[in-house]
């Protein structure tokens, strides 16, 4: 355990010097937190860093749930007679072959308690839940770790930790068909990379899934570093400061990186064979730094086999196949639908929500809507929108899969038309050199 976790201080150590942001991008980032502090924002971590507000009252949590339930992801369906015996025992076993197979074991530990294959991490104290979502719920968490080197590690660093609990009842085995191959394959050769004598450095522009974890009560959950704010929730507070609606909640250079970042994290992501299925500014995490500096990652990747998406952020193939009652039972049906393809068109969905602060169509549903989006209906782009990314979105919402670009293609399509990723690349803010799945090219 501590030399793992060593290795992680080590590489995280070496991740905090590509955080670098211009001046312009740190006001935005620290004017957005404390507009979010102000707003009580559930998402908030670390207030003695950023001062910010990091625990809300119990109703306004409750209320952000709730308006949030819109906007939860559509799971698949499972058969729940599929297994006689009841859900706990069923679940550590399955948790018990996870931690006794050499590819994964380093991964799925446990706290308070050993297991006949791994002693506990240390003590895990679950605090106050901040979010749910379909299928699982997030809650505040303390660790302390069993070697004090990692816990005085947390300390100097102001790490802290969520957690997510899938739901009871949930049960492991359906959670494991829903995760990624490449979650685990990546996991696997992470480890491996952390024991090495020269550990490589590997950029960051997704959220780094810690540990998978059994709880004493039967329930498993994920343990993640916790992050400020959701990109949703983020466009949200600036959108309350605008006195006007002609432009968008960020800055040309501000949005262009967004798109950056999550272009570049969708692409690691489909580099691993990681289709998303459910990408949305609201499953993108904000990093922001004392400093105001603040970097994007893409989450809520890591049991997406089990969702089919949220409303009109899916591509028309499979708003077809959900108005024709075919997606909904077992993705594995209709598995061509889910591609990386997919993912692009919802990235188009995103872009939109970062250069104009609204959801796809103002959040509207309705069968005539999805008729219309099926038939090539796409949002309007607003004028203040450069001609440039007009084709960006225009590429990602075509409406044949096959004439959608890569995220490889769109990262370069980014890349060669802002002065402003250009001047982050050459000031080494991106570490390319170690972006081994692209190529950085100008047109």
């Amino acid at each position: 355990m501590g030399n793992t976790n060593s290795c992680v201080r080590h590489l995280q150590d070496v991740f905090s010097v590509w955080m670098g942001r211009s001046s312009e991008a740190g006001d935005v980032a620290g004017s957005a937190a404390e507009d979010a502090a102000s707003s009580s924002s559930p998402h908030l971590a670390n207030p003695s860093a950023s001062n910010l507000v990091g625990e809300v009252p119990a109703e306004s949590v409750k209320q952000q749930i709730q308006q949030s339930m819109s906007h939860w992801s559509q799971l698949t369906e499972f058969d729940s007679a599929c297994i006689d015996e009841d859900v706990e025992a069923d679940n550590m076993k399955v948790f018990l072959a996870l931690q006794s197979d050499p590819s994964t074991r380093d991964f799925f530990r446990t706290f308070g308690y050993d297991t006949e294959v791994w002693k506990s991490d240390g003590s895990l104290e679950i605090g106050h839940k901040f979010a749910e979502g379909g299928q699982a719920e997030l809650f505040h968490a303390k660790v302390t770790w069993w070697d004090s080197e990692d816990n005085e590690w947390d300390r100097e660093h102001g790490r802290e930790w969520v957690l997510k609990v899938f739901k009871k009842g949930t049960r492991l085995r359906h959670l494991q068909s829903q995760w990624p191959h490449g979650m685990l394959k990546f996991q696997e050769e992470e480890y491996a990379n952390w024991r090495s004598p020269t550990p490589k450095t590997i950029p960051r522009f997704f959220c780094e899934v810690f540990r998978g974890t059994m709880l004493e009560d039967g329930r498993f959950a994920f343990l993640m570093k916790k992050e400020h704010l959701d990109l949703r929730r983020l466009i949200d507070d600036k959108m309350k400061l605008l006195s006007i609606n002609n432009c968008g909640p960020f800055s040309k250079k501000v949005a262009e990186e967004m798109m950056f970042e999550v272009a570049l994290g969708m692409s690691w992501l489909h580099s691993r064979d990681i289709v998303h299925r459910d990408l949305k500014a609201s499953n993108v995490l904000v990093e922001v730094h004392e400093d105001g500096q603040f970097w994007c990652l893409v989450a809520d990747y890591e049991c997406s086999i089990g969702v089919v998406g949220t409303g009109l952020f899916r591509a028309p193939e499979i708003l077809e196949a959900c108005r024709e009652k075919s997606v909904c039972k077992r993705p594995s049906n209709r598995p061509e639908l889910f591609t990386m393809a997919s993912d692009v068109y919802s990235y188009g969905m995103t872009c939109y929500e970062i250069l104009t602060g609204k959801l796809p169509f103002d959040g509207h549903q309705g069968n005539d809507l999805m008729d219309a989006v099926i038939g090539g209906k796409r949002p309007e782009v607003p004028q203040y929108v450069e001609e440039w990314v007009h084709r960006l979105l225009s590429d990602c919402w075509q409406n044949d899969p096959a004439n959608r670009p890569s995220f490889g293609e769109m990262v370069n399509l980014i890349y060669s038309n802002s002065l402003r990723i250009r001047e982050l690349v050459d000031d080494r803010s991106y570490e390319v050199e170690e972006m081994d799945w692209i190529k950085l090219e100008v047109e």
